[in-house]
């Protein structure tokens, strides 16, 4: 798997599958400001909710068609039936449709992440490759709870000293100096020297 941000407001999303990851997944491409198609013969409240305040949204009361892929982009498959899935994930393939397996995620093309924004420039995301997204849920709660007061003072100085247009070695001793790495809980001095460390290893120009 490769990790990814990508740009999906021109992007066209078929979910089949009506039930809660279903819902889940509306509400992220919504967010994102793509639009979505759900067919399914019943849908969550949570869906019918989200049909009546979107005009980004259809829905489709019917069990699945193969007809239901033309003009799409992406494919969310995650109705209770592991072999519709399947049907669905072969389908796709045969239109070279990106493909997700909610119910096998050996069977999938892509998978979603668990995220916060830190600020209005820095989404942080957290990916298992789809083998446990409760894992990336817990580990962005646990980052924005405790960390993120102090991520964004870090990336506040960073953001600052990037216009002074440094290398590595004269950025990471700036950092040193301001001693914002000691501020997070676990981090030590003897951990300080390994990041560092990571830093300046073969690097001499920064983005």
């Amino acid at each position: 798997m490769l990790n990814i941000t990508l740009n999906i407001s021109s992007q066209k999303w078929l979910i089949v599958g009506g039930g809660q990851v279903a819902t889940r997944r509306t509400r992220k491409i919504l967010a994102a400001n793509g639009t979505v198609k759900v067919v399914s013969p019943v849908v969550s409240k949570g869906l019918e909710r989200i049909g009546k305040r979107s005009k980004k949204i259809k829905i489709l009361a019917r069990a699945y068609k193969y007809t239901d892929l033309q003009g799409v982009n992406f494919v969310i498959a995650c109705t209770n039936d592991k072999e519709i899935n399947k049907k669905i994930v072969t389908d796709a393939r045969k239109m070279k449709i990106f493909v997700s397996n909610a119910s096998d995620n050996q069977d999938s093309d892509f998978s979603f992440t668990s995220n916060f924004k830190l600020n209005k420039d820095v989404e942080i995301n957290f990916s298992t490759g789809g083998k446990s997204p409760f894992f990336s849920k817990v580990v962005g709660i646990l980052f924005e709870k405790n960390l993120k007061k102090d991520l964004l003072k870090l990336y506040k100085f960073l953001k600052d000293t990037r216009k002074s247009n440094l290398d590595y070695q004269e950025l990471t001793s700036k950092i040193i100096d301001s001693g914002l790495l000691r501020k997070f809980e676990y981090t030590n001095e003897k951990n300080i020297d390994k990041i560092i460390e990571r830093l300046n290893r073969g690097k001499t120009t920064h983005e």
